[in-house]
């Protein structure tokens, strides 16, 4: 999606910053996290059919749950997420991107069907633990038709900006990888999500400070969760400084992590 950070800049994403404790140091050839969108958003016209997304959609998503990033981001669902606070009823997914970008761009075609294969596996989770469905909507600016199509074919929604937004709620899987401070912002505007994945406040703090990150909302999401990294698989950075947040049921000192777990 053009409002991910990582399409801010000329850089491969390769440049992002790993995560680290929050007293490390980035790189100086690094780019920090982008803070607002700096370009105009344009959707380009369909050059692959639906059929040729569903293929390459299999393909590039069997690659992915055969390896172990899948694995073990499978571990991570059993052992965290009986924790939330609620269970969840909505998973909204920000800033996919096109599963057919306008210059053929392979990486981001590919990163594009391993973000989504993950989205749904982490759905598939919250189902299995549920008696009830879970709803997904997407929303992502520069979806063509055939984008579209391909999503609603898989059963789920494609909805408008702001309208996702507004439907983030406390029984929500807010799902966004490498978006803009101002997408997150959006997103965790109102609620706080039962699940998060994305960016943390503790890299945004890396970055700018604690001092110059005034940012209450994601502060306060930071506080109310307990965190865990986003696997990733050798020499791939689909899901570089990625994190998974669950918002805790009672106040609980999670081992292994430092922070006191409190309810809203």
């Amino acid at each position: 999606m053009s409002l991910t950070a990582e399409d801010h800049f000329s850089e491969p994403q390769e440049a992002w910053v790993k995560v680290h404790g929050r007293k490390g140091r980035r790189s100086r050839n690094k780019p920090a996290p982008a803070a607002s969108i700096s370009s105009k958003l344009v959707v380009s016209p369909p050059t692959l059919s639906l059929e040729q997304v569903k293929q390459d959609h299999d393909r590039l998503a069997g690659q992915w749950k055969s390896s172990p990033s899948y694995d073990q981001l499978q571990e991570l669902l059993l052992r965290h997420t009986d924790s939330t606070s609620r269970s969840v009823t909505k998973a909204i997914c920000f800033g996919l991107g096109t599963f057919d970008p306008p210059d053929g761009a392979w990486e981001q075609k590919r990163k594009a069907h391993i973000q989504l294969a993950a989205f749904l596996a982490i759905v598939e989770h919250l189902r299995s633990n549920a008696s009830h469905q879970v709803r997904c909507i997407f929303q992502e600016p520069i979806l063509n038709s055939v984008d579209k199509a391909f999503i609603e074919s898989l059963g789920h929604e494609v909805v408008e900006s702001p309208i996702g937004f507004q439907l983030v709620g406390p029984e929500s899987l807010a799902f966004g990888v490498h978006l803009y401070r101002d997408i997150y912002s959006q997103v965790i505007a109102t609620h706080i999500p039962a699940m998060f994945v994305g960016t943390s406040y503790g890299i945004w703090e890396d970055f700018h400070g604690a001092v110059n990150l005034d940012w209450a909302q994601m502060k306060k999401l930071d506080q109310l969760c307990v965190k865990a990294k986003f696997p990733e698989n050798p020499a791939d950075t689909t899901f570089s400084s990625t994190i998974i947040h669950w918002r805790q049921k009672r106040e609980v000192e999670i081992v292994g992590f430092p922070q006191l777990l409190y309810p809203s």
